[in-house]
């Protein structure tokens, strides 16, 4: 008779996840707890440690992946989760600590990596990966270009799954149509490229608002853009995008995941989006279909694109049904769930068999 009892997950963020699930509100925010309800519904238990905060926790309020590394964390999980089945390092600080202490500690639960930073120029971050790469029991990446570059550059391939995006597609949902809405960019990460975009948009018939804090306050700036550099609550990042007439997303091609949850984000509001294509973007656009898809760097491509989707509001609604069917059907809860419950379990502590 096989082992019945639902999989026990120990969940590893490398920031303090808490307190946004303890302040969440239905309407009012994303759901945070909404993952963890269906893989309860599907036999999976995950309990959720977050790092620690000063002085238990020296690295907190650092960079991401030193907060992550959280030794005492590391310790409270090889000597008191002993017999879970599963641990998921979200990012790679909490995997170098539990990679570490495995051989000293025996500790035997398979850990694995959830996404990770591969367009870092810090040092310390590539040494980390070098590290771990090779320890864990398996990694699960967002796009088959993260999984790529993890097998050129570390020659890994077996334990890698590509598992997608998640977004709230009832929090993020279609609101009425704005004909007289600006085009909107959104980004914060080093792969957001910005100067290609300002160059298309300038002397375009168009408002711009440009949600980045990347771009220098002494910038000289095309007439009719407005940066916003103040942080936005949830409601507020939506109402952006519910006031948008087209989205972009200006990206370099970088190895990083770079602009997807802003094309998860403007997808599942219905908006039309003009769209680096790049190898990480790849696997969460169709080009002609859900955005209209440009090069890296190509001024005349994006600057066309955006023109013709102001020029042309069937070819925008088109795009923008597309886009939403196609977030609810990849990037929803569901769907995402469905793959994430299914690569735990083939990475999960094998269960006993008897009888």
């Amino acid at each position: 008779m096989s082992d019945s009892r639902p999989l026990r997950v120990v969940m590893l963020p490398c920031i303090r996840w808490q307190p946004a699930r303890d302040r969440y509100q239905p309407g009012l925010a994303p759901d945070t707890l909404q993952l963890d309800r269906l893989l309860h519904a599907q036999g999976i238990e995950v309990e959720l440690i977050d790092p620690g905060e000063r002085p238990r926790n020296p690295l907190a309020g650092r960079s991401t992946l030193l907060e992550g590394m959280d030794p005492l964390r590391a310790l409270r999980v090889a000597l008191g989760r002993r017999d879970v089945d599963l641990v998921i390092s979200v990012f790679e600080g909490a995997a170098l600590a539990l990679t570490l202490l495995r051989p000293l500690l025996r500790f035997k639960a398979p850990i694995v990596l959830w996404d990770l930073g591969l367009e870092d120029r810090w040092r310390l971050r590539r040494w980390v990966l070098d590290r771990i790469i090779p320890r864990l029991d398996g990694i699960f990446v967002l796009s088959a270009s993260q999984r790529d570059v993890i097998a050129r550059r570390w020659g890994r391939r077996e334990g890698v799954e590509v598992i997608g995006y998640q977004i709230d597609t009832d929090f993020y949902r279609p609101a009425p149509p704005a004909p007289g809405g600006p085009v909107l960019a959104v980004g914060e990460d080093a792969g957001r490229d910005f100067e290609t975009m300002l160059s298309a948009i300038d002397g375009l018939d168009t408002d711009v608002v440009l949600k980045t804090k990347r771009i220098a306050a002494d910038r000289a700036l095309p007439p009719r853009v407005r940066i916003v550099r103040d942080w936005l609550d949830d409601l507020q990042l939506r109402e952006l995008y519910a006031a948008a007439r087209i989205v972009v997303v200006p990206l370099h091609d970088v190895a990083n995941a770079s602009g997807v949850t802003a094309i998860a984000e403007a997808a599942a509001m219905g908006l039309p989006m003009v769209v680096t294509e790049t190898d990480s973007t790849r696997d969460f656009i169709v080009p002609g279909e859900t955005c209209l898809a440009v090069q890296s760097g190509d001024v005349a491509g994006m600057r066309a694109a955006i023109g013709r989707l102001l020029a042309e509001p069937d070819t925008a609604a088109r795009l923008a049904a597309n886009a939403r069917r196609f977030a609810e059907a990849h990037f929803g809860a569901a769907a995402f769930t469905a793959g994430f419950a299914a690569a735990v379990r083939r990475h999960a502590r094998p269960r006993s068999v008897t009888g």
